[in-house]
C-alpha cells in the first residue's frame, strides 16, 4: 500500500511540473514566454526588496510630487486600461505577454514610486544577488524566486537553441 501512494505522489508532482513548464516556457520551446516570466518575477523580487529591505531605498530616486508626475501616471494608467480591453477583445497571445509586462510595470510604479527603474535595473543586471535579512517570509520567497528564475533562464536558453535549429 505504501508503494502505491508514493507512485501517486510522484505522478501528481510530475503533473504539476509539466503544467508549470507549459505555463512558463511551453516546455522549453517559447523563449519569449520564459523571458516574460523572468522579468515579471524580477518585478516581484524588486517589490519585495523595496518592502522588506532598507537598502533598496538607496537605489530609488524619488521624483517630487507635481503635475508632470501625475500626468505621466495618468497616461500610463489610461494606456494600460485601453490595452487590457484591446487584448481581451482580440485575444492575441503575444499581447498577453506585453500585458503581463505592462501590468507588472504599473504595479511596480504604484508600490515603489521608482520612475527611474533604478532598483529594477539593479535586480535585472544581477538577478542572483540575494540580500539576507534573517530567516523569514522575505528570504523564503526570494530564494524561491531566484531558483525559478535560474530554471527559466535555462529554459529560455534551451528554447533559443531549439529555435535556431
Amino acid at each position: 500500500m505504501q508503494k502505491h501512494t508514493s507512485v501517486e505522489q510522484t505522478n501528481t508532482l510530475h503533473k504539476y511540473f509539466n503544467t508549470f513548464n507549459k505555463i512558463t516556457s511551453n516546455h522549453g520551446t517559447d523563449w519569449l514566454l520564459a523571458l516574460t516570466w523572468i522579468i515579471v518575477l524580477e518585478f516581484i523580487s524588486s517589490i519585495l526588496e523595496f518592502s522588506y529591505l532598507d537598502i533598496a531605498q538607496n537605489y530609488i530616486y524619488h521624483i517630487p510630487e507635481g503635475i508632470y508626475k501625475e500626468l505621466g501616471i495618468a497616461v500610463l494608467l489610461v494606456f494600460f486600461i485601453w490595452y487590457c480591453v484591446y487584448s481581451i477583445i482580440f485575444m492575441y497571445r503575444k499581447q498577453f505577454f506585453t500585458l503581463a509586462l505592462y501590468g507588472s510595470i504599473c504595479i511596480y510604479l504604484v508600490i515603489t514610486h521608482d520612475v527611474t527603474f533604478n532598483l529594477l535595473v539593479h535586480n535585472l543586471i544581477n538577478p542572483f544577488e540575494f540580500e539576507f535579512n534573517g530567516f523569514g517570509f522575505y528570504m523564503i520567497v526570494q530564494l524561491l524566486i531566484k531558483v525559478v528564475t535560474a530554471y527559466l533562464i535555462f529554459m529560455m536558453l534551451k528554447a533559443i537553441k531549439h529555435a535556431k535549429k
